[in-house]
Protein backbone atom coordinates (compact mmCIF):
# COMPACT_ATOMS: atom_id res chain seq x y z
CA UNK A 1 0.00 0.00 0.00
CA UNK A 2 1.30 3.24 -0.67
CA UNK A 3 -0.72 6.34 0.10
CA UNK A 4 -0.40 9.80 -1.30
CA UNK A 5 -1.97 12.68 -0.23
CA UNK A 6 -2.79 15.58 -2.32
CA UNK A 7 -0.75 18.92 -1.64
CA UNK A 8 -1.87 21.07 0.92
CA UNK A 9 -3.93 17.94 2.39
CA UNK A 10 -1.42 16.63 5.10
CA UNK A 11 -0.62 16.42 7.85
CA UNK A 12 -3.92 18.42 8.83
CA UNK A 13 -6.53 15.77 7.18
CA UNK A 14 -4.12 12.79 7.13
CA UNK A 15 -6.00 11.02 10.06
CA UNK A 16 -9.64 11.61 8.16
CA UNK A 17 -7.89 10.97 4.81
CA UNK A 18 -6.40 7.55 6.18
CA UNK A 19 -9.99 6.46 7.21
CA UNK A 20 -11.95 7.77 4.51
CA UNK A 21 -9.49 6.16 2.10
CA UNK A 22 -9.69 2.56 4.20
CA UNK A 23 -13.70 2.81 4.56
CA UNK A 24 -14.18 4.40 1.03
CA UNK A 25 -12.37 1.45 -1.15
CA UNK A 26 -14.27 -1.36 1.29
CA UNK A 27 -17.90 1.00 0.14
CA UNK A 28 -16.63 0.15 -3.29
CA UNK A 29 -15.77 -3.01 -2.84
CA UNK A 30 -18.80 -3.86 -1.09
CA UNK A 31 -20.69 -2.51 -3.55
CA UNK A 32 -19.46 -4.33 -6.34
CA UNK A 33 -19.17 -8.03 -4.66
CA UNK A 34 -20.89 -10.57 -6.68
CA UNK A 35 -23.59 -12.16 -4.80
CA UNK A 36 -21.30 -15.31 -4.09
CA UNK A 37 -18.50 -13.28 -3.18
CA UNK A 38 -20.37 -10.24 -0.67
CA UNK A 39 -20.83 -13.49 2.33
CA UNK A 40 -17.04 -14.24 2.03
CA UNK A 41 -16.14 -10.56 1.69
CA UNK A 42 -18.81 -9.74 4.71
CA UNK A 43 -17.22 -12.39 6.91
CA UNK A 44 -13.79 -11.15 6.16
CA UNK A 45 -14.74 -7.24 7.27
CA UNK A 46 -16.61 -8.98 10.31
CA UNK A 47 -13.54 -11.24 11.28
CA UNK A 48 -11.03 -8.12 10.41
CA UNK A 49 -13.01 -5.73 12.37
CA UNK A 50 -12.86 -7.50 15.67
CA UNK A 51 -9.28 -8.19 15.64
CA UNK A 52 -8.56 -4.61 14.82
CA UNK A 53 -10.88 -3.42 17.68
CA UNK A 54 -9.47 -6.36 20.87
CA UNK A 55 -6.24 -6.15 19.58
CA UNK A 56 -3.25 -4.07 21.94
CA UNK A 57 0.12 -3.35 20.28
CA UNK A 58 1.48 -4.20 16.70
CA UNK A 59 -1.18 -6.20 14.98
CA UNK A 60 0.11 -9.69 13.59
CA UNK A 61 0.32 -9.39 9.48
CA UNK A 62 -2.08 -12.57 8.89
CA UNK A 63 -4.93 -12.05 10.26
CA UNK A 64 -7.67 -12.34 7.26
CA UNK A 65 -7.72 -15.66 5.29
CA UNK A 66 -8.68 -15.14 2.11
CA UNK A 67 -9.78 -18.52 1.20
CA UNK A 68 -13.76 -17.52 1.07
CA UNK A 69 -12.89 -14.94 -1.52
CA UNK A 70 -11.13 -18.00 -3.67
CA UNK A 71 -8.04 -17.50 -3.19
CA UNK A 72 -5.74 -19.58 -1.30
CA UNK A 73 -3.96 -18.74 2.28
CA UNK A 74 -3.94 -15.88 4.36
CA UNK A 75 -2.96 -11.81 3.82
CA UNK A 76 -0.46 -11.35 4.71
CA UNK A 77 1.38 -7.59 5.22
CA UNK A 78 4.79 -7.45 4.31
CA UNK A 79 7.79 -4.83 3.91
CA UNK A 80 7.10 -2.79 0.47
CA UNK A 81 8.37 -5.14 -2.32
CA UNK A 82 7.18 -3.10 -5.14
CA UNK A 83 3.93 -2.88 -7.03
CA UNK A 84 1.77 -6.77 -6.67
CA UNK A 85 0.50 -8.34 -9.06
CA UNK A 86 -2.76 -6.80 -9.64
CA UNK A 87 -3.16 -2.80 -8.74
CA UNK A 88 -6.31 -1.03 -7.61
CA UNK A 89 -6.24 2.57 -6.95
CA UNK A 90 -8.59 4.79 -5.41
CA UNK A 91 -8.38 8.57 -5.14
CA UNK A 92 -10.75 10.51 -3.02
CA UNK A 93 -12.77 13.44 -4.61
CA UNK A 94 -13.20 16.54 -2.04
CA UNK A 95 -16.79 17.51 -2.81
CA UNK A 96 -19.36 19.62 -1.16
CA UNK A 97 -20.78 16.58 -0.01
CA UNK A 98 -17.89 15.47 1.61
CA UNK A 99 -14.91 13.14 0.72
CA UNK A 100 -15.94 11.05 -2.41
CA UNK A 101 -13.85 7.66 -2.83
CA UNK A 102 -13.29 6.61 -6.80
CA UNK A 103 -11.35 3.73 -8.14
CA UNK A 104 -9.29 5.01 -10.49
CA UNK A 105 -7.36 1.89 -11.67
CA UNK A 106 -8.34 -1.54 -11.44
CA UNK A 107 -7.21 -4.97 -12.99
CA UNK A 108 -8.92 -5.56 -16.64
CA UNK A 109 -9.20 -9.06 -15.56
CA UNK A 110 -12.35 -10.11 -13.56
CA UNK A 111 -11.96 -11.92 -9.76
CA UNK A 112 -12.08 -10.55 -6.42
CA UNK A 113 -9.56 -7.84 -6.64
CA UNK A 114 -11.08 -4.71 -5.19
CA UNK A 115 -12.70 -7.28 -1.45
CA UNK A 116 -9.01 -7.96 -1.41
CA UNK A 117 -7.35 -4.59 -2.08
CA UNK A 118 -9.76 -3.41 0.32
CA UNK A 119 -8.73 -5.52 3.04
CA UNK A 120 -5.15 -5.18 2.39
CA UNK A 121 -5.59 -1.61 2.88
CA UNK A 122 -7.59 -1.75 6.39
CA UNK A 123 -5.04 -4.03 7.80
CA UNK A 124 -1.91 -1.97 6.27
CA UNK A 125 -4.16 1.35 8.51
CA UNK A 126 -4.51 -1.00 11.49
CA UNK A 127 -1.08 -2.61 11.64
CA UNK A 128 0.60 0.07 13.50
CA UNK A 129 -0.45 0.52 17.17
CA UNK A 130 -2.56 3.78 16.65
CA UNK A 131 -5.54 5.51 18.54
CA UNK A 132 -7.70 5.42 15.64
CA UNK A 133 -7.44 1.65 15.14
CA UNK A 134 -11.29 1.82 16.72
CA UNK A 135 -12.41 4.14 14.75
CA UNK A 136 -11.14 2.12 11.31
CA UNK A 137 -12.93 -1.09 13.50
CA UNK A 138 -16.32 0.64 13.91
CA UNK A 139 -16.07 1.89 10.36
CA UNK A 140 -15.96 -1.33 8.88
CA UNK A 141 -18.72 -1.91 11.31
CA UNK A 142 -20.71 0.26 9.45
CA UNK A 143 -19.92 -0.52 6.40
CA UNK A 144 -21.54 -4.09 7.02
CA UNK A 145 -23.92 -2.36 8.74
CA UNK A 146 -25.24 -0.16 5.62
CA UNK A 147 -25.36 -3.05 3.13
CA UNK A 148 -27.25 -5.32 5.87
CA UNK A 149 -29.49 -2.53 6.25
CA UNK A 150 -29.71 -1.13 2.17
CA UNK A 151 -29.11 -2.97 -1.11
CA UNK A 152 -25.39 -2.97 -2.96
CA UNK A 153 -26.44 -1.03 -5.43
CA UNK A 154 -25.94 2.48 -3.34
CA UNK A 155 -23.26 5.22 -4.19
CA UNK A 156 -19.59 4.27 -2.27
CA UNK A 157 -20.48 7.76 -0.60
CA UNK A 158 -23.29 6.99 0.80
CA UNK A 159 -21.93 4.05 2.61
CA UNK A 160 -18.92 5.83 3.61
CA UNK A 161 -21.06 8.69 4.98
CA UNK A 162 -22.84 6.58 7.01
CA UNK A 163 -20.06 4.68 8.31
CA UNK A 164 -18.42 7.21 9.42
CA UNK A 165 -21.36 8.73 10.93
CA UNK A 166 -21.86 4.97 12.73
CA UNK A 167 -18.05 5.15 13.84
CA UNK A 168 -18.58 8.96 15.45
CA UNK A 169 -21.85 7.85 17.48
CA UNK A 170 -20.30 4.65 18.87
CA UNK A 171 -17.30 6.61 20.09
CA UNK A 172 -19.48 10.19 21.08
CA UNK A 173 -21.88 6.91 23.12
CA UNK A 174 -19.21 5.10 24.67
CA UNK A 175 -17.39 8.58 25.99
CA UNK A 176 -14.29 8.48 23.80
CA UNK A 177 -13.05 10.77 22.04
CA UNK A 178 -13.44 11.64 18.72
CA UNK A 179 -10.59 11.33 16.04
CA UNK A 180 -9.63 14.44 13.90
CA UNK A 181 -12.09 14.79 10.90
CA UNK A 182 -14.58 12.24 12.39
Amino acid sequence: MLLHPAPGRWPASESADRLALGIGLTAIAAGGSSTGRWEAFRAALVGLASRIASAEGALPGDLVPLEGLGVPGTLAVVPWEGPGRARVEIELLETRAGLVPRVSDRPEESGPHAEIAALALLVALAADDDPDRLTLALGIEGVVAWFRESDRRAAPRNALSFALAHAHDRLAAAGRSLPPGL
